[in-house]
């Protein structure tokens, strides 16, 4: 495949400043070329020419927490329990949605029933479209807590014999959960959250040791306590880190991916299917601890990456803007939700030929019809979405 995508407006998600009226060829699934647009030297006629004017080219999107496995909605758990055919079926569905909004790489961090795995096979295949997903198989939870559907364990032996179950079973990085105990439970006098960081850093060890990351759901104080501390590769949701957690976060180098769709779905959805008030105050109460999360870690230079939890939670798949939009009005500029969503996701999750857009590396680019740069809802009005150099999009 040659491509040229011509007289653009080009955001190479370096940190350099974006360049008007630049040219950018691909020839065999990556950037052969990249310079002003009067200066390509190349035939037109043995080349499909993509015409860029008014419209600005960045790096493809990256989505570094979704679960192909549930569509989301009002009632997005109860769809991890559906029949096989049906959550397989519908995950197939579910990236293809993906990959047209302009995600052309995620991480599906926890799927029933090894669905996510195979969905990383058939994509690799090329027997379905989809982002290049990496997954993690399903989530590990500390018995007593957290989803049915999750792979538990008590005591320190049985929590290594499951990370190395899921990497036997070709998970690609390693996701435990850190919750309190569900309701009836909690045996008497236990801790509040029994997945403890001594237990947590077991986790970090062996996954470390194996040479897989290791991400970790935390969305109350407790937890997120525990996991900014424990050198976790990736703090998911977060939203209650204080100060203190923060800093250790920035010390240990561990990426906040906020998922603030989480709430912003939540709270469409109390109204819109009347909710209890409870659920409704816990939508509130999340979305005020996210916001002062998010703005705390960039303060204390916590590196952030963007994940929307689009199936894990009341967010749907194929509205990666919405999770840009909602780092913008945190107060982050524009620039730095598009870097979390490509150069400093490909670093989470280990992309070094993608996330930006020079020579030599892998064409994932996304093409705009406004400029990002001044309001990042352009990431809605897509033209053209590249994947390895194809047009998919």
């Amino acid at each position: 495949m040659h491509v040229l995508i011509d007289d653009v407006q080009l955001w190479d998600g370096t940190g350099s400043p974006a360049q008007a009226r630049t040219s950018v060829e691909i020839r065999d699934g990556r950037i052969h070329w990249i310079g002003p647009a009067s200066q390509w030297q190349g035939s037109r006629p043995t080349v499909q020419i993509v015409d860029g004017r008014a419209r600005t080219l960045i790096p493809g999107l990256m989505d570094c927490h979704v679960h192909y496995s549930s569509p989301g909605g009002p009632d997005w758990i109860a769809r991890f329990s559906d029949p096989l055919p049906e959550i397989s079926i519908r995950a197939i569905e579910l990236a293809e949605a993906s990959l047209r909004s302009g995600v052309t790489t995620a991480r599906d961090v926890g799927a029933p029933q090894g669905v996510s795995i195979r969905l990383v096979h058939m994509a690799r295949a090329g027997e379905i479209k989809a982002p290049n997903i990496h997954a993690a198989g399903t989530w590990i939870a500390h018995r007593g807590t957290y989803v049915p559907f999750a792979r538990h364990f008590n005591e320190a032996h049985e929590l290594r014999d499951a990370i190395r179950m899921e990497i036997e079973a070709g998970a690609e990085l390693i996701k435990v959960a850190l919750s309190g105990w569900n309701e009836g439970a909690r045996p008497k006098d236990a801790a509040e959250i029994p997945f403890s960081e001594k237990l947590l850093s077991v986790a970090v060890e062996e996954a470390h040791m194996a040479g897989f990351k290791i991400a970790c759901h935390a969305n109350d104080p407790a937890s997120c306590r525990i996991a900014a501390h424990a050198g976790v590769d990736s703090l998911e949701h977060g939203m209650f880190l204080e100060q203190g957690d923060l800093e250790a976060m920035a010390n240990n180098k561990t990426f906040l991916v906020p998922t603030m769709s989480v709430w912003d779905a939540m709270l469409y959805y109390a109204h819109a299917v009347d909710w209890p008030e409870a659920r409704k105050k816990r939508a509130e109460d999340l979305r005020q601890g996210s916001r002062l999360a998010v703005m705390g870690a960039v303060r204390a230079g916590v590196q952030v990456a963007l994940g929307t939890d689009a199936g894990g939670g009341a967010a749907r798949h194929g509205r990666i803007a919405r999770e840009a939009e909602l780092m913008v009005e945190c107060g982050l500029e524009p620039r730095d939700a598009l870097i979390a969503a490509t150069s400093s996701a490909s670093k989470l999750i280990g992309e070094d030929e993608r996330g930006t857009i020079e020579k030599g590396k892998i064409a994932d680019l996304v093409l705009l019809d406004a400029d990002p740069l001044e309001n990042v809802s352009a990431l809605r009005l897509i033209a053209a979405v590249f994947q390895g150099g194809r047009r998919v999009a």
